[in-house]
């Protein structure tokens, strides 16, 4: 019993971890050498106190609304918690559990909570970093676009003028030349037409210029008619959006619909936009062959990891629901503010 009581006061002493226990009113009974250094108090001075005394009461309160969850329910919680500490917001992993008397009486309840304010901060500059990529590939899409649009486009115009005025100088002196001259501006036509289809694709202006509700109803409508699948926009009043949201709206759309076409052999999909609460939420559905849900592990075919990539870089979520026969649906979903009221 000696060595046990020795090897748990090592544990308490030397792990990086804070560790306490609370009896069923909050008030401390035990914490450990990590919790008195990052507070600066000590196990005797703690002892009997709430964490109202050593606290925001903000930050209390969250503490004990947590304490609670576990003494209710009988069962342990992880947690993310956060604390204002000297050097700043601190943010911790914690496990809570509830500890019982050999009778079986409820005590109370144990916590261990690991600082993982250092992975919060790389996962954020990750966030940031990941932003600025697609920022800069969206801006280079619409550069591009530009380009196609006005440089190329000017240079396919001016040789369609020529060659209309090759086959007008020609249709009375040389038929088959005049012909082919013909047959060179209905190329040119072509090219043209494909042209700006290339740069609508690569950065629809309707993006910019109108919003996301009129860019996608565009899409899904040149959709329909390059894919010959029947699709289906529907809308609730959506607030004007920041133009990340909407880029990013707008890709998992045109990124869910191209797999709708390449693999669901679908003869219908649907497209939806609304709001649920203070999040944006799109939706795409189609009614194809669908998939097994762990197939989702097995394959990349679905270009998930894009999407969910730019979800997440905006704080938000993107689930895929399916069934073998019963087609599949992406669910994208954005908060347009924080708790606190500013933006995303």
């Amino acid at each position: 019993m000696r060595e046990r009581t020795s090897e748990i006061t090592a544990i308490l002493k030397y792990t990086p971890a804070v560790i306490y226990m609370k009896d069923a009113q909050g008030r401390y009974l035990l914490v450990n050498s990590r919790f008195e250094k990052l507070f600066n108090v000590t196990t005797d001075s703690v002892r009997g106190k709430t964490d109202l005394d050593l606290l925001p009461a903000q930050v209390a309160d969250q503490f004990r609304a947590n304490d609670e969850m576990v003494l209710i329910h009988g069962t342990s919680l992880h947690v993310e918690e956060r604390l204002p500490l000297a050097d700043g917001l601190h943010t911790f992993l914690s496990v809570k559990f509830p500890i019982y008397a050999e009778s079986g009486k409820l005590l109370g309840v144990c916590g261990i909570a690991t600082d993982i304010t250092a992975l919060k901060n790389a996962q954020e500059q990750l966030r940031r970093l990941s932003g600025s990529i697609m920022a800069n590939q969206e801006n280079e899409r619409a550069a591009i676009a530009r380009e196609l649009h006005d440089e190329l486009g000017q240079l396919l115009t001016a040789l369609r003028m020529d060659a209309v005025w090759l086959q007008n100088r020609l249709k009375d002196k040389d038929f088959q030349a005049a012909e082919r001259a013909g047959a060179v501006c209905a190329l040119v036509d072509t090219t043209i037409e494909e042209v700006r289809s290339m740069a609508i694709r690569l950065r629809p202006g309707v993006l910019d210029d109108l919003g996301l509700v009129d860019a996608l109803e565009w899409y899904t409508t040149e959709f329909e008619r390059r894919a010959e699948i029947a699709c289906i926009f529907n809308h609730d009043a959506v607030p004007p959006v920041d133009g990340a949201i909407a880029t990013a709206a707008y890709r998992i759309a045109q990124e869910a619909l191209t797999n709708v076409a390449r693999h669901a052999q679908a003869t219908r999909a649907e497209v939806g936009l609304r709001m649920h609460h203070n999040a944006l939420v799109l939706t795409v559905c189609d009614d194809g062959r669908g998939f097994a849900p762990q197939a989702l592990a097995e394959t990349q075919m679905l270009g998930l990891a894009g999407m969910r990539e730019r979800a997440g870089i905006l704080g938000g979520t993107l689930t895929v629901e399916s069934q073998p026969g019963l087609g599949a649906k992406v669910v994208f979903s954005v908060p347009l503010s924080q708790p606190d009221g500013s933006a995303t």
